[in-house]
């Protein structure tokens, strides 16, 4: 008999450790690396034993597995301990709990074996548990939050993670390609389950408001997040904040994603048009001061980037940039291209790579790695690389992201030149919900906001955050305000007699007297309950009042009129962080960041919620249906019947695979549908009406060419890309205008095509439920006797996989269509409105700004405010350069591209009707409407390829599960005389039918209290 083999966490002996490459280069596995068969014994973790040598299936019996007890350690134990990543990098805490594991003589708890562990988690001192605790926070009330869901979430998971170290202990789990290996790498993943339905929420607003406060806030992570101090440069950068998971052994991690080389052009063109915007002769056009101090402040923002870009150049001045002509084709363009793609070939990663990635084990290091990407380097010479970055993903691992929430700090549209403002407005339309940042003391006049609820036009929730809450003046009030004021008197009256107090008990302790220490500490406690009381009453007050007053201006311009406000502050939310329990709450509360917390994990509640039962109810029943089809493998089958179930095998896997994921089936026909639905709902009617629609937009254009109009008005437009407010028009939008028809007639189609979709989906879940039925109707039938009877343990259990097989293919279904449908509405908004991030826009742009180059009637030089700025601005970026001793005035000459130059000299009259003609012209001979159709044909072909690419990658691991359970039935014909894997390893094969009963048990109570949660309503809110 062999002998009995037990896996226990506690009492190990240290294990032969894993021999290290010889090169220098370290290497780090994210995921446990088990020692190979290949070495010539395996030891085991609990002693220093061979466990078993390389495998022979054929000359070894399998020991009684029924004795096996595995006592699974926690997950990032479990990794350090079979991981072949340094032992240093483990942090403090994680060493402490993890050392009886590697043959150290200190002892762990059970039930702390079991505890997730952080590897950047601080060490556990007495009295933390005193402390205030961010994960005892109130919970929104949402089903994924109730407390049974999360048990019976928590308990799904533990099965897993001690299925999979179950598994593990059968020497065929260790062999690549073998069906055991495949289910235990299954197990993992399941053991690992993250909900991957994720909202995102974008957090806009200018600088200095402190949206990186905030970030830090939310995420409990104090300077995390911070802003470029000096120039602002990291808040002109979208960065994402995400759930780094457990499993991982660093706990951060960034990714850097590069600008394409296309837009890095459309970036520096975008940047050199903004520097000469102020210096341009139609600049002296434009009477309004406000108007013009944005330009001017565009232009500085735009010179400090491209100093920030080629400042190794020393050719590189503002007088070598103006002097140059405007024309984009001019070598200018071609000479900073070139400059930029030679200083990327040595960015991180290579020229070639659009993406950088890397990891950190701690914050200080992540903070690090960032700075290299969001700060000028200290080498005045070397060139930045914030410039060239689309976005920045942060992964770490806090309260809020886990819940599913992804924080995207976003720039203010409205301070960034245009290509980087339709960007970010392109990235604030795809978020789920908007964050417009601004502080108390400017919220009821903030233009920033108002731009945001302009650019957002009611297409996404939008909640307005008050930042800088704390900031309060008793004084003020008591003077200003006199319904409060004798109150407000009173408490400081109080308040100045403790703080007296205070300092009488102190120099009384500081004397030696007798009871004076505790007397003190009273008058202390007194002192901050009392400072406590009146910032209570300060903040509050003002908080309602603001609330009231933004609600009122501004919630009939948000959507469904829903307008949540939110006043915080970050510098109390530290102050108080780590308080005792009892007084933080309190304070905490006042600060708005709880509220405000518990408010954004509500937000992914709802699909956190279908994510996590579809991984109780279909994702892991159907992993136990395997499992279990394997241990059964090795049941008595009829040798008679068993070549005609091998073929009945045969046909229902081509069946399957005909049926799911070949281009036959119907899930690719589905996509052929879909396209040709879209081009006859859309496409067709774009195209057949382009003639009529182009004659109405040309006779919009020239309603704006009557000359009612004044022409500084007509140039405003232009400079503003069509959407401009002025005394004489008003709010006007020229490129909803000329689509105004259009939008009319393809309004309605747009809805049809949504029900299409729905009607669609449920076509293709009736398919894949015939495919089912077909599968299980030879197994079933009306003569069962056939086939059950020669195999009734293997057929059965297959047969009972098949409904949770069926219930995830519909799940992936269901989350696709979800997408495609969130993705045609934020396409339909794209081409049926004229925001800057629309089609319309992107195809009128070119021309708006052609036109807004035309010079003024009574052209000017460079004034002298202008020289001086730009001679002291290069000069002190770069001394050394020969130009920057040039003194003589000039004046830049800027031809204008798409139209003949126009002598200075011409009248007003002339230019007024140029400009209105080569809008005219462009309107009429560019074919806006035919260029419309592609882009907006190109677009909906892309997101739908991508959906249906990830459906079908889910499908068919589906599919493949599928697949292999059928094989598992019956023995290939290559395997030796009929012996599976269970056969072989017979006493395991029994005890882990048991364990697997085990686990239906638990599984079977989490899904009754999933229909419980969802029967009762609890998140009716959810949605």
């Amino acid at each position: 008999m062999a002998a009995y083999i037990t896996l226990e966490t506690r009492d190990a002996f240290a294990r032969v450790p894993t021999p290290k490459p010889t090169s220098g280069f370290r290497i780090v596995t994210k995921r446990p690396s088990f020692q190979s068969l290949n070495s010539p014994v395996i030891t085991s973790p609990t002693g220093g034993r061979p466990l078993f040598s390389p495998v022979d299936t054929g000359s070894h019996g399998s020991p009684e597995w029924e004795h096996v007890n595995v006592t699974s350690p926690s997950t990032a134990s479990h990794y350090s301990l079979y991981s072949d990543t340094e032992e240093a990098f483990r942090s403090p805490r994680l060493q402490l709990l993890t050392s009886n594991l590697l043959g150290q003589q200190s002892y762990i708890e059970p039930e702390s074996a079991h505890t997730l562990i952080s590897p950047s988690a601080p060490v556990q001192l007495p009295g933390d548990e005193l402390l205030y605790d961010v994960a005892k926070e109130e919970s929104p009330k949402k089903r994924f939050f109730e407390p049974d869901f999360q048990a019976a979430l928590t308990a799904s998971k533990q099965e897993m993670k001690d299925i999979s170290l179950t598994i593990w202990g059968c020497p065929a789990s260790h062999r690549l390609g073998s069906d055991l290996h495949a289910l235990k790498q299954w197990a993992q993943q399941l053991s690992e389950f993250e909900p991957l339905r994720t909202r995102t929420v974008g957090l806009v607003g200018d600088a200095g408001v402190g949206k990186s406060s905030l970030v830090n806030s939310l995420l409990d992570q104090p300077d995390f997040s911070h802003s470029n101090i000096d120039n602002n440069h990291s808040t002109s950068i979208i960065t994402e904040y995400r759930f780094r998971a457990a499993h991982y052994d660093e706990p951060f991690s960034v990714e850097v994603d590069y600008m394409s080389s296309e837009e890095i052009k459309e970036l520096i063109e975008e940047l050199v048009r903004s520097v000469r915007a102020c210096y341009i002769p139609a600049f002296q056009d434009i009477d309004d001061l406000e108007e013009r101090q944005e330009i001017t402040n565009r232009s500085g923002k735009a010179w400090q980037t491209l100093h920030s870009m080629f400042r190794n150049q020393p050719i590189f001045t503002k007088e070598f940039l103006l002097e140059h002509a405007s024309d984009v084709d001019t070598p200018l363009l071609n000479i900073l291209q070139k400059w930029a793609s030679d200083f990327l070939s040595r960015r991180p990663g290579g020229q070639e790579s659009r993406m950088w990635s890397s990891t950190a084990f701690t914050s200080e290091e992540c903070i690090d790695k960032l700075d290299e990407f969001t700060r000028d380097p200290v080498d005045v010479n070397t060139p930045a690389l914030w410039p060239f970055i689309r976005v920045i993903r942060v992964y770490l691992r806090a309260g809020i992201l886990q819940s599913g929430l992804v924080l995207v700090d976003c720039p203010s549209p409205r301070e960034l030149n245009f290509a980087r403002a339709r960007a970010t407005e392109r990235y604030l339309r795809n978020c789920h919900e908007i964050f417009a940042v601004t502080t108390m003391e400017k919220a009821l006049n903030d233009k920033a906001v108002v731009d945001i609820i302009k650019r957002n036009r009611q297409h996404r929730p939008l909640r307005i955050v008050c930042t800088k809450a704390d900031i309060v003046n008793a004084r003020e009030v008591e003077r200003r305000v006199p319904d409060v004021s004798i109150q407000v008197r009173t408490w400081r009256q109080q308040i100045e007699s403790l703080q007296k107090q205070v300092k009488r008990a102190e120099a009384q302790r500081r004397q030696g007297f007798p009871g004076a220490l505790e007397e003190e500490a009273r008058c202390r406690d007194m002192l901050q309950d009392m400072q406590f009381g009146l910032k209570k009453l300060l903040i509050d007050r003002r908080n309602n009042e603001i609330t009231t007053q933004l609600i009122n201006n501004y919630s009939g311009d948000v959507k469904d009129g829903n307008l949540e406000i939110f006043c915080i502050s970050n510098k109390d939310y530290f102050a108080h962080r780590y308080d005792e329990q009892r007084l933080a709450e309190s304070r905490l509360e006042l600060t708005g960041i709880l509220g405000l917390r518990k408010y954004c994990h509500s937000i992914p509640a709802a699909a956190q919620f279908d994510a996590a039962a579809a991984f109780i109810e279909h994702e892991v029943p159907a992993f136990l249906g395997s499992l279990k089809q394997w241990s059964v493998s090795g049941s008595d089958i009829d040798v008679n019947k068993e070549e005609e179930i091998r073929h009945l095998m045969k046909c229902l896997e081509e069946t399957a695979i005909r049926k799911l994921v070949l281009p036959t089936a119907h899930t690719q026909v589905t996509r052929s549908n879909l396209n040709q639905e879209f081009a006859s709902a859309i496409l067709h009617p774009l195209r057949e009406h382009r003639s009529e629609w182009r004659s109405a937009a040309l006779e919009a254009s020239k309603e704006w060419s009557k000359a009612s109009w004044d022409a500084k008005d007509y140039t405003a437009f232009c400079r503003n890309y069509g959407n401009y407010i002025s005394s004489t028009t008003g709010p006007r939008s020229w490129n909803e205008e000329l689509i105004e028809p259009m939008r009319f007639h393809l309004q309605g189609k747009w809805g049809q095509f949504e029900e299409e979709i729905e009607h669609s989906k449920q076509e293709l879940i009736h398919s894949i439920e015939r495919v089912f039925k077909e599968i299980s109707k030879p197994l079933k039938g009306k003569s069962p006797s056939k086939y059950i009877p020669a195999a009734p343990t293997r057929l059965q259990t297959l047969l009972d996989t098949l409904p949770h097989r069926l219930s995830t293919c519909i799940h992936h279904v269901d989350t696709s269509f979800a997408d495609l449908l969130e993705g045609t509405q934020q396409l339909a908004s794209d081409s049926l409105y004229g925001h800057n991030s629309s089609y319309i826009n992107s195809l009128m742009a070119p021309i708006y700004h052609s036109t807004s180059l035309l010079p003024s009637p009574s052209p000017s030089p460079l004034t002298p405010s202008h020289r001086s700025n730009a001679s002291s601005s290069s000069s002190s970026s770069r001394s050394t350069s020969p130009r920057s001793a040039v003194t003589t005035p000039y004046t830049p000459s800027f031809p204008r591209s798409g139209s003949p130059p126009l002598p200075l000299s011409t009248s007003p009259q002339v230019l007024d009707a140029h400009r209105k003609l080569l809008l005219t012209t462009h309107i009429t001979s560019s074919h806006l409407f035919s260029r419309l159709a592609t882009m907006i044909e190109k677009s909906h072909r892309g997101f739908v390829r991508i959906i249906f690419d990830n459906l079908l990658s889910a499908l068919t691991r589906d599919v493949d599960a599928m697949i292999r359970d059928f094989h598992l039935v019956v023995a290939g014909v290559g395997e030796q005389e009929g012996r599976t894997e269970a056969r072989v390893f017979g006493e395991f094969a029994s005890g882990l039918r048991r364990r697997i009963e085990s686990a239906e048990c638990v599984l079977r109570t989490a899904r009754e209290v999933v229909g419980e949660v969802r029967d009762r309503g609890a998140g009716c809110c959810d949605k």
